[in-house]
C-alpha cells in the first residue's frame, strides 16, 4: 500500500491584519493544498482508471476461432480497434463500465459469441441485432429496459441471457429465434409473456425467476422440449392446466410465490427430477406426490407443512430433501426407504425425536436438524459413515453419543446452542473435521479431545464458561479462525501465539489483563478483538502483529484505558475501534499509520486532535461521537477521502455542530481557516490599540470596526 505524504503545513504562524494581499495569499495556499490533495487522491484511485489493453494477452487464435477477452478492464467505451477485427468469433466485454455499444459492432460479421454482462448499458444498439451469425448473447446485469423487435434478425441465436435488467415485456418477435435453446430473463420486471413464446419449439431452458408474473401464459406449455422452467420469485398462485403437457420437463422452480398447495397438474409430470416450492404457503403435501418417482431433489422449505405423508417415501430416487422451517413434529420411520438420500434438511421444525431408521440412510452426507427440540441421537448414528456435515444447533442435547466418533468422514460439526459440558473422548479421532461450533453451551473446561484434531480450521467456543486455555491448543496448527469470546478466561495463553495460521481471533468479553510479547509471531493474524476485558493500559504488543488489519478494543463492558501508545504508528491496522475508553487525545504519531482507513473512537474524553492527524490521507471513516472536542485542526479538510464523519454530542465551537453535521470536510476546513483569520485580526487590533492614547483608540476602533464589517459581508464564513 502507498505511504501517505505529509501536507505542507501553513507557514503563517503569526496572525496578521487581513489585507487584500494577505487574503489572496491565504486563498492561494488553500487552493494549492487542495490541488495537492486531489492529485494524491487521483493517484490512490488509479484502480478506477481504464487498464491498458495488452492485445497479445487479450486476443487468442485457435484455428478459425478468434477470441478477444477484455473483461474487467474498466472500459468506458468500446475500443475502436475491435470494430475492424472482422474475423473475431468470440468477444467478451463483461465487467466494465460501458454505457453504449457503437453501431459499428455490426462490422464483426463472423461474431458468434458476445458477452456484455455487468456493464451500464441502458439500450442495445441496433448494430447488435445485425450480427446474424451470433449464437450466444449475454447482456445480464445492465440497465436494459427493452428488447427491440429487430431481435428477429438473430436467427441462429441459441442462448440469450438478459437477467438483472429492467425489462417489463418480451417482444412478440421472440418467435423468430428458431434455434434458441436457452432464454434466461431472471431478475427483471416482466408482467406478461407474449403468446408467440409458445412457438419456440427448440427451447430447453426458460428462466423467468424474480419477475412480476401473476399468472403463466398457457402458451408456454406448448414448448414440448422444455427441460427447465424457472418461475421462482413471482406472484403466482396456480399454474395453467396445460402444464401437464410438458413431456420432457425435468426441473420446475416455484420458490417464493403465493401457492397454498402443490398444483395437481404437477403430479402428471412424471419426468420431473427437481421440484422446488420453498417460501410459499403450503400447509400439506398431497398423497399424489408419490407419482413423481423420478424426483431426485425436492425443496419445500419455509412453508407451513405439519407432517410428511407416507407416499412421500415412495420417492426412492430422492437425493436431496429440504423441509426446513415448517411445522413438522415427527420423522416417520419409513424414511429408511430413501436409501439414495444424500442431503436431508429438517431444521427449524418441532421435532423431538430422531428415529433409529434414519440411521439406515447410509448414503447420507448432509444432515441438518438445527432449531428443534431434540435431546438424544440414536446410537445407530455410527451407520451414517458418509456424513460430512452434521448440524445439531439449538436443540436440547446434554451429551453426544460415543458413536459419533465413528463418523470418520465428518468435516463440519455444529452443535451450538445446546447444553453440552463435554465431548466424548472418541471425538478426538475425527481426523477430517475442519469446522467445529460449540458456542452457547455449558463448557467450563476447554474440551481437550478437540486438541487432537490437527485438521481443524475454524473453532467456535463462544458463550461458555471456560476459564483457561490448555497448552495442547498449540497442536491445532491449521487453525485459521478461533472464537473464544464471552467466557471467563483470565490469561492469554502463550501457546496461542504459536498458531501462526490464525487469521481471526475473538477474545472479547473475558478477564484478560495483558497480552504476551509473542503475539507478534502470529504473522497471518488479520482480525483481533480484545474488547470488554480488564486491561489497565492498551497492550502495546499488538502493534507488532505484522498483518493485522482489524483491531477492536471497545471497553464498554471492560476496563477502559486512558490512552493509546505512541508505538501505534508502527501498526498496519486499517480498521481501528477504540470506543468506550477514557482517551483524552489521539497520539500525534498516529499520522504514521499508513494503512488506516477507519477510526471509531466514540464515547471517550477526547478534547483535541493533533495537527498531524490531518495527514491520514487514506482515512475514510471517522467516528468521534460523545467526546469533548471543542475545535478541529486547521487542516482538517486535508482528509480528502473522508466519507463518513460523525461528531455528535461534542461541545464544538470551531466549527459549530451545524457546520459539521453534513460530514463534508471542505466547508469545515473553510470555516476553521476563516475563524483563525478573524482571530488574527482581533489580536492585531488589540496590540495596535493598546499602544495609542485613549482618544486615538476610540477613532481607530470605529474605523477598523467598519472595515471589518465590510470584510465579513464580502467574505462570509
Amino acid at each position: 500500500m502507498e505511504t501517505s505524504q505529509d501536507l505542507v503545513e501553513n507557514s503563517a504562524s503569526t496572525p496578521l491584519p487581513l489585507t487584500e494581499e494577505t487574503q489572496e495569499g491565504n486563498e492561494a495556499n488553500a487552493d494549492t493544498n487542495m490541488e495537492e490533495a486531489e492529485a494524491e487522491e487521483q493517484e490512490e484511485n488509479t484502480e478506477e482508471t481504464e487498464r491498458e489493453i495488452d492485445w497479445e494477452v487479450a486476443r487468442h487464435i485457435v484455428g478459425k476461432r478468434v477470441t478477444v477477452d477484455l473483461r474487467g478492464h474498466r472500459l468506458k467505451e468500446c475500443p475502436q480497434a475491435i470494430l475492424s477485427m472482422e474475423n473475431i468469433t468470440y468477444l467478451c466485454l463483461s465487467n466494465n463500465k460501458l454505457t453504449e455499444i457503437p453501431k459499428e459492432i455490426s462490422n464483426l460479421c463472423n461474431l458468434q459469441e458476445l458477452d456484455l454482462s455487468h456493464n451500464k448499458l441502458s439500450t442495445l444498439t441496433r448494430g447488435i441485432y445485425l450480427l446474424t451469425e451470433l449464437t450466444f448473447l449475454d447482456v445480464s446485469n445492465n440497465e436494459v429496459s427493452e428488447i427491440l423487435s429487430e431481435i428477429s434478425g438473430l436467427e441462429h441465436l441459441r442462448e440469450l441471457v438478459v437477467s438483472d435488467n429492467r425489462l417489463t415485456a418480451v417482444p412478440p418477435q421472440i418467435r423468430d429465434l428458431l434455434e434458441i435453446t436457452h432464454l434466461v430473463l431472471n431478475d427483471n420486471q416482466i408482467t406478461v409473456l407474449p403468446d408467440s413464446i409458445g412457438e419456440l419449439t427448440t427451447l430447453q431452458v426458460l428462466g423467468l425467476e424474480r419477475n412480476a408474473l401473476e399468472f403463466l401464459n398457457p402458451e408456454v406449455c406448448k414448448i414440448e422440449q422444455l427441460k427447465r422452467l424457472g418461475l421462482s420469485g413471482n406472484s403466482l398462485r396456480n399454474l395453467p392446466r396445460e402444464i401437464e403437457n410438458f413431456s420432457c420437463l425435468e426441473e420446475l422452480l416455484l420458490d417464493d410465490n403465493e401457492f397454498e398447495f402443490i398444483p395437481v397438474q404437477v403430479f402428471w409430470m412424471e419426468t420431473l427430477q427437481m421440484l422446488t416450492m420453498s417460501g410459499n404457503r403450503l400447509t400439506s403435501i398431497q398423497p399424489d406426490i408419490g407419482r413423481l418417482t423420478q424426483l431426485t431433489v425436492i425443496g419445500l422449505n419455509n412453508n407451513l407443512i405439519e407432517e410428511i405423508p407416507e407416499e412421500f417415501f415412495q420417492l426412492e430416487a430422492l437425493e436431496v430433501v429440504g423441509l426446513e422451517n415448517n411445522k413438522i413434529k415427527a420423522i416417520p420411520d419409513n424414511i429408511a426407504n430413501l436409501y439414495e438420500l444424500r442431503e436431508l434438511y429438517l431444521g427449524r421444525n418441532s421435532i423431538e425425536h430422531v428415529p433409529e431408521n434414519l440411521c439406515w440412510c447410509s448414503n447420507l452426507e448432509v444432515l441438518s436438524l438445527l432449531n428443534n427440540s431434540i435431546s438424544v441421537l440414536p446410537v445407530e448414528v455410527e451407520n451414517l459413515r458418509r456424513i460430512h456435515t452434521l448440524i445439531l444447533s439449538n436443540n436440547k442435547f446434554e451429551f453426544l453419543p460415543e458413536a459419533i466418533g465413528l463418523i470418520r468422514d465428518l468435516e463440519i460439526f455444529f452443535a451450538d446452542g445446546n447444553k453440552l459440558s463435554y465431548v466424548p473422548v472418541d471425538f478426538g479421532t475425527l481426523k477430517r473435521l475442519r469446522q467445529i461450533d460449540l458456542s452457547s453451551n455449558k463448557f467450563s473446561i476447554f474440551p481437550l479431545p478437540i486438541c487432537n484434531l490437527k485438521t481443524v480450521e475454524s473453532l467456535k467456543l463462544s458463550k461458555n464458561e471456560i476459564e483457561s486455555i490448555p497448552a495442547e491448543i498449540a497442536n491445532l496448527d491449521r487453525l485459521s479462525s478461533l472464537y473464544l469470546n464471552n467466557n471467563k478466561i483470565h490469561t492469554f495463553a502463550p501457546e496461542l501465539c504459536s498458531l501462526i495460521q490464525l487469521h481471526i481471533l475473538d477474545f472479547s468479553n473475558n478477564y484478560v489483563e495483558d497480552i504476551p510479547d509473542a503475539i507478534s509471531q502470529m504473522e497471518n493474524l488479520t482480525d483481533l478483538d480484545l474488547s470488554h476485558n480488564r486491561f489497565l493500559e492498551f497492550p502495546k504488543t499488538v502493534v507488532g502483529i505484522p498483518r493485522l488489519e482489524r483491531l477492536k478494543f471497545d471497553q464498554a463492558e471492560g476496563h477502559p484505558v486512558p490512552g493509546l501508545p505512541d508505538e501505534i504508528e508502527f501498526s498496519n491496522v486499517s480498521y481501528l475501534i477504540v470506543s468506550n475508553n477514557t482517551l483524552r487525545t489521539l497520539p500525534s504519531t498516529m499520522s504514521g499509520m499508513k494503512n488506516i482507513i477507519s477510526i471509531i473512537a466514540d464515547h471517550n474524553e477526547i478534547g483535541e486532535l493533533p495537527d498531524s492527524f490531518c495527514r491520514l490521507r487514506r482515512l475514510q471513516v471517522l467516528h468521534l461521537n460523545d467526546n469533548k472536542l471543542s475545535s478541529l485542526p486547521e487542516n482538517f479538510d486535508h482528509l480528502r477521502n473522508l466519507k463518513d464523519l460523525r461528531l455528535h454530542n461534542n461541545p464544538l465551537r470551531t466549527p459549530p455542530m451545524d457546520v459539521c453535521v453534513s460530514g463534508v470536510v471542505q466547508p469545515i476546513g473553510r470555516f476553521i481557516r476563516r475563524a483563525l483569520e478573524r482571530e488574527g485580526i482581533c489580536l492585531s487590533l488589540s496590540s495596535i490599540i493598546s499602544s495609542k492614547p485613549v482618544v486615538e483608540q476610540n477613532h481607530f476602533m470605529i474605523k477598523r470596526t467598519c472595515m471589518y464589517s465590510l470584510l465579513l459581508k464580502s467574505n462570509p464564513s
